[in-house]
């Protein structure tokens, strides 16, 4: 398929852009420990702009080393010692023919003392953030005005390394977002107070940029038009009416474009939305800033497919489609669109390990963030290019779950002879289940990306086959790679758990047992046991959710425990945490409140055990004997998550 509309030049100020298509930017945590761009973020950003886009913004880019540290490792041009290696890539992209700009951020009361100088953290008021819940100081007016100067000297550093310009980040409830929203800027002083106070704030940073910039210096501004915290109970906050406002004073003050976003971290999933929102969630907000003003509109809108981002382009929503986690899960994604191979595209299924991986590792100082999909995100100075070794030396891989699948790509690219056998009559493994609950189904595209490139490297699939030692005698292989993947725990110590009623989470979601209309506990509320309940839900259950521990969803990643939550709250779901299952009986499940150490016979007609997954490996010790390079991947090692299934594949393939 073409995508005249995707590849046709655009302007934004003075530049002009190969293409309409703007790698946006996302903190990934490479820069090196003085904060400047090294050999981890040039590769990193690199193959991206060899990979096609016409314009990169940078990560979010520091401009206060003592108050606004957002991470570690965070790109920054607070100091003069960045302009020069920052210059040695903005020339590099340069000779791409590809514009870059850097995004000038400041977290304000989003970010964490530890990293601000073990002080409380500056914002507009004193109302401290409801997720990083820090002690939040009111920044008086002298140092909103040191503040804002030091936006002003980030941007001229900006054109001492040769950017094209900078984005303010006036999203997600950062600095600029917390002067011009109400419910974060309670202020009495000129920076407060009406409208145009809020303003000011954001004025003055641009107002002082234009002063040691050229006219030609692009300035655009990435903004929350809508803070989404209706669902939270807050009645003030900045709506999208306000926004537009927001957008149209911008445009009258001479920006170059707007970056349209919402929410902010009090709102997580309406800026990081999770695999269950389609794309073009954000369509109507884009659509009334799109009408209101006349400057160029960049907008992410959870575009993932070519197709989707040309349909944005023709229906006049935006002017360039703004991809972000698209390109960090495959940074080929513009060139494979511009060469008609979408099918080749390895699309993000939106599964939000990097933003989880952003707090855990690169806010945290531990490393980067992580992709689940492409283990080279953030690595690729780690993971160069692969060494086309393999020389046709056979290597069988058993089991093709998204870990076999990942192994066998990786070793077909290095020349190794590959044999994937895979006992069911489908691939995919855990992702047959996973794909099942309601709103799931981006979960598949990693599958097909892995029979993509099967097909392309020309590696057959042995289904409905059992290895045996025979089996892998016959093959003499040179290395065996064992993803024979996990199966859902059901203890033989529970009494009655053979009961016809006492069904596990994948025979309920692959309905080997259809059930409509019936009473159901599901014992566990994991992330697994919150999408059964909903899967349950959908067809017309009555559900309860039974739970040892305090509390319901205890463990679940944040987005993924507040997504489910939203989905179950529109069913009338029974929650008992502090309950623990005793035994399954023909009447029903007999279960003990802990805390009050009293028994009760709770009537179900089913009880769907979603205790998680053992290991299934009944292969490693018989290939001790045949071969002396033997890896164990995925589940079969240890049960774990997608990301961590892909990254053990790609590993062991790479490193053989």
């Amino acid at each position: 398929m073409k995508y005249p509309k995707l590849f046709e030049k655009g302007k934004i100020g003075s530049l002009e852009l190969k293409n309409r298509i703007v790698m946006c930017s996302l903190a990934m945590g490479i820069s090196d420990d003085k904060q400047c761009v090294g050999e981890a973020f040039r590769t990193y950003l690199m193959e991206r702009v060899q990979g096609g886009v016409g314009m990169i913004i940078l990560e979010n880019t520091r401009v206060d080393d003592e108050h606004g540290v957002a991470a570690p490792w965070q790109a920054s041009l607070a100091r003069d010692e960045q302009i020069a290696s920052m210059k040695q890539v903005v020339e590099e992209i340069h000779s791409y023919d590809v514009k870059v700009l850097a995004q000038l951020h400041h977290p304000g009361r989003e970010t964490f003392s530890n990293l601000n100088s073990n002080e409380p953290v500056w914002s507009s008021s004193n109302k401290s953030c409801g997720v990083c819940n820090q002690e939040t100081h009111e920044m008086t007016t002298e140092e909103v005005e040191q503040v804002i100067g030091k936006f002003v000297e980030a941007a001229k550093r900006a054109t001492q390394a040769g950017l094209d310009g900078v984005e303010l980040h006036g999203a997600h409830g950062y600095l600029i977002s917390q002067f011009l929203s109400p419910y974060t800027n309670q202020r009495t002083d000129r920076f407060g107070g009406s409208f145009e106070g809020r303003f000011q704030f954001v004025k003055e940073i641009y107002e002082g940029i234009r002063t040691v910039c050229n006219q030609d210096f692009v300035v655009g501004v990435r903004l929350t038009v809508d803070e989404l915290l209706a669902p939270n109970g807050v009645e003030e906050y900045l709506k999208l009416e306000e926004g537009i406002k927001v957008c149209q004073a911008l445009e009258s003050l001479g920006i170059d474009y707007i970056n349209v976003s919402n929410g902010i971290y009090e709102s997580f999933n309406a800026l990081s939305e999770p695999m269950t929102y389609p794309q073009g969630c954000r369509s109507s907000l884009i659509q009334a800033v799109k009408e209101a003003v006349h400057i160029p509109i960049i907008a992410v809108n959870m575009i993932k497919e070519p197709w989707f981002a040309e349909k944005m382009l023709e229906d006049n929503l935006v002017d360039f489609v703004g991809l972000g986690r698209a390109v960090v899960a495959d940074p080929e994604w513009a060139i494979k669109a511009l060469e008609e191979r979408e099918c080749e595209i390895n699309r993000c299924i939106s599964c939000t390990f990097c933003f989880e991986t952003l707090v855990s590792d690169a806010i945290a100082g531990k490393g980067p963030v992580k992709c689940a999909v492409n283990p080279r995100a953030g690595r690729e100075s780690l993971y160069p290019a692969y060494k086309r070794d393999g020389d046709g030396r056979t290597v069988i891989v058993v089991g093709a779950g998204v870990a076999g699948l990942e192994a066998a790509r990786v070793l077909a690219e290095r020349d190794f002879r590959v044999i994937l056998v895979e006992k069911e009559g489908k691939v995919g493994g855990q992702i047959n289940i996973a794909d099942k609950p309601p709103h799931k189904r981006k979960i598949d595209w990693i599958v097909e990306y892995e029979l993509n490139q099967l097909q392309k490297l020309g590696v057959s699939i042995v289904c409905n086959t059992e290895v045996t030692e025979g089996v892998l005698e016959a093959f003499n292989p040179y290395a065996i790679i064992l993803a024979t993947g996990g199966e859902p725990i059901k203890p033989a110590t529970i009494p009655g758990i053979e009961l016809e009623k006492a069904l596990t989470f994948k025979e309920v979601l692959c309905q080997d047992k259809e059930l409509e209309g019936k009473k159901v506990a599901v014992i566990g509320s994991g992330a697994t046991g919150l999408e059964t309940a909903e899967f349950l839900c959908s067809k017309g259950n009555e559900v309860t959710i039974v739970e040892m521990l305090d509390s319901i969803g205890k463990g679940v990643y944040v987005q993924h425990y507040l997504d489910a939550m939203d989905k179950l709250s529109h069913y009338n779901v029974t929650y008992m945490p502090k309950t623990k299952l005793i035994s399954i009986q023909k009447e029903g499940v007999l279960l003990e409140n802990i805390e009050e150490n009293k028994q009760a016979m709770y009537p179900v007609d089913y009880a769907v055990l979603a205790l998680g997954v053992h290991s299934v490996n009944p292969l490693e010790e018989i290939t001790k004997g045949i071969c002396n390079r033997v890896f164990v991947i995925g589940d079969a090692a240890k049960v774990g998550r997608i990301e961590g299934a892909v990254r053990q594949g790609f590993e062991a393939a790479y490193t053989l």
